[in-house]
């Protein structure tokens, strides 16, 4: 499985919320406008929603291709992303090993 698309600058793509331990959140579509270490900012109905990584899943769209993402796999800086990327693709062997941790969701 290529999981190049993690590495990616999400800014700028548009985005849909699938799963989040906040049901508020879910089904929030809209555009990422700014992302930190711990938070994906979206501009969705001319309004502004601040997004935690962790615990959400998010449907980018990169290329006209949608591509899910566990934010948990990308709670580090989006300037560092690609500097660290064995320890983004360490978190997702782990996941994908650990079958009771993948059907959180």
């Amino acid at each position: 499985m290529n999981n190049e698309f993690y590495l990616q600058e999400f800014i700028g793509n548009n985005v849909i919320i699938k799963g989040s331990s906040n049901s508020n959140n879910v089904n929030i579509k809209g555009k990422i406008v700014d992302e930190t270490r711990n938070m994906i900012t979206i501009y969705s109905r001319g309004k502004i929603c601040k997004i935690p990584k962790e615990n959400t899943i998010f449907t980018i769209e990169f290329d006209n291709e949608l591509h899910n993402i566990a934010g948990d796999f990308i709670v580090i800086r989006p300037e560092e992303r690609t500097k660290e990327k064995r320890k983004i693709y360490k978190k997702i062997r782990r996941y994908d090993k650990n079958e009771k941790y993948r059907h959180r969701y």
